[in-house]
């Protein structure tokens, strides 16, 4: 082979081998570390989820049941009396319906009827009648015909709540009887013209435990008082 032809051949070994070498690299085989912007695509951000609490709605206030400030069908219960010879009484319970009781005082002189009929909000007197000495036991039809008199308790039960001439002055008194201590017991009160003032204490499975009359007459206090003494 001349010279010339070795020439040649060695020429285009040589741009082959040029041509291959830039056709090999590929950038899916770069071994160069990415770029930030490479790493801020591919980096994954994930947010914490957002809870949401829903508040727990507050308990509604349970409704004081005004039936409950009665005593039972058919129970007796004494009333140790001070001040006053017809301050002791005792007291019987009719219920003649769901909603309508009567109360029977006898205090030895004479006895008197006090009938209630009783709503979801109120307590009303609809029928007082002294010297009374018969049964009674009225139709529904007889006792929802009767007229409300006056209301004796109604809801809300709260201190400064008026009732009538009656004014809630506490809802949380502690009453000593001869029968029992009592808590969470109801005063109600109310003065006339004369300053004299009257007050009850009731409260819920016995309905009234006791009752006051105060007057003053020439600086001399005068106190009349019926107490629960025992239930039958």
């Amino acid at each position: 082979m001349s010279i010339f032809i070795r020439a040649v051949v060695l020429i285009l070994f040589l741009l082959l081998s040029a041509c291959g070498q830039d056709s090999v690299e590929s950038p899916s085989d770069s071994n160069d570390p990415p770029s930030a912007e490479e790493e801020q695509r591919d980096e994954v951000i994930e947010e914490p989820e957002e809870v949401v609490t829903e508040p727990e709605p507050e308990p509604e206030p349970s409704k004081v049941q005004l039936s409950n400030f009665f005593m039972q069908d058919g129970v007796t219960a004494m009333y140790l009396g001070e001040g006053n010879e017809y301050a002791s009484y005792r007291a019987r319970t009719q219920w003649h319906n769901d909603h309508t009781v009567s109360i029977f005082e006898d205090n030895g002189g004479t006895t008197l009827l006090r009938t209630y009929r009783i709503s979801d909000d109120s307590i009303d007197l609809i029928q007082e009648q002294g010297e009374f000495y018969d049964e009674f036991n009225p139709t529904d039809e007889e006792l929802q015909a009767l007229p409300k008199l006056s209301t004796f308790l109604k809801l809300p039960i709260e201190p400064g709540e008026n009732i009538d001439d009656w004014e809630v002055i506490s809802v949380n008194e502690t009453i000593d009887t001869p029968f029992q201590v009592f808590e969470q017991v109801i005063l109600l009160e109310k003065s006339d013209d004369t300053g004299a003032i009257q007050r009850r204490y009731i409260v819920e499975k016995y309905g009234e435990i006791k009752r006051e009359f105060i007057m003053n007459e020439e600086d001399i206090e005068f106190i009349v008082t019926s107490t629960l003494e025992s239930v039958e």
